[in-house]
């Protein structure tokens, strides 16, 4: 069974501000630069599109998943605008394979209540936030009380933890490692960490072999060839590369550029005496770590 456990559904100009597109385009073009395994909405799109994931874009990226989580986040700060209720919409038409997770602010006083809603009204499964991208610091205890409704409600959280292309994001808020004191508070939540917290991997390791309740997802690594290689061989070394599970991130690419992007993650070290990383390790992080994270599912 293959499953996409992050995808986004929001575009501009609807939901991305200008100043956001223009900063996504430079980072695109330099993954570009290092693989080929990358999503391109082609030379007829402006390329303030191409990071665009609408309806049939996103069903037609991927085809090949049994089941797709897909979120889009709310992020003022940063100049991300995602419609909630339209992504709750798009999921009832597509239940049957894919899952919604909600966004909140955890700065908004009604943060908490928007929730619940979320939740329990319009049958949200999971909750997707990010320090860098919303600017809050996740070692304030005053967003102790979203996480401790979240671990309530017995929904998992995506959260981004790690650098991004976006010029105002504090990068003071974005190490792995400052995730711990959720990780204390709300021991019952199950925390997936986006795209192992570059360029912060091995901090990410770390952590998540201390917590139970704490994974990462490998999304948006393999574009990186050698830091793609250094993550998962640290992840081997501290004996958690189970806790790592497949995601694309789309649109940043499609679910099998992403898979093809962990089979190359050897390519790097070829004809050199460096370990590679098993071939039962790369498929167990293609189709089996996410049921130990997402049981529900399995």
């Amino acid at each position: 069974m293959l499953f996409d456990t992050h995808t986004n559904l929001m575009w501009y100009p609807d939901h991305y501000s200008e100043e956001f597109v223009e900063f996504a385009w430079e980072a695109k073009r330099a993954k570009m630069k290092l693989s080929s395994d990358v999503y391109y909405a082609g030379d007829d799109v402006s390329y303030k599109n191409t990071f665009d994931s609408r309806p049939e874009q996103l069903l037609e990226a991927t085809r090949s998943a049994d089941k797709v989580i897909v979120f889009g986040i709310v992020a003022p700060f940063c100049g991300i605008h995602a419609d909630q209720e339209l992504i709750a919409k798009f999921v009832r038409e597509h239940s049957d394979r894919f899952i919604g997770w909600c966004s909140v602010d955890p700065n908004d006083p009604e943060c908490v209540s928007q929730l619940d809603y979320y939740v329990n009204q319009l049958g949200f499964r999971g909750l997707k936030v990010s320090p860098i991208y919303q600017n809050w610091d996740p070692q304030d205890p005053r967003h102790l009380p979203l996480f401790r409704k979240a671990e309530s409600l017995g929904i998992p959280v995506n959260i981004h933890q790690g650098t991004s292309f976006v010029r105002p994001g504090p990068l003071k808020y974005a190490n792995p490692v400052q995730l711990e004191d959720i990780a204390i508070a709300c021991p019952d939540l199950r925390i997936v960490i986006a795209h192992m917290g570059h360029p912060w991997e091995t901090e990410c390791v770390v952590l998540i072999r201390k917590h139970p309740n704490l994974y990462a997802n490998v999304s948006a690594l393999h574009y990186r060839p050698l830091r793609h290689y250094q993550a998962f061989m640290t992840a081997i070394e501290y004996g958690v590369e189970h806790k790592l599970i497949i995601g694309s991130d789309f649109p940043s690419a499609t679910f099998p550029q992403v898979i093809a992007g962990q089979w190359k993650v050897n390519d790097v070290v070829e004809r050199t005496k460096f370990p590679r990383v098993s071939d039962e390790v790369i498929h167990n992080i293609i189709y089996e770590n996410w049921k130990q994270f997402l049981p529900e599912y399995a």
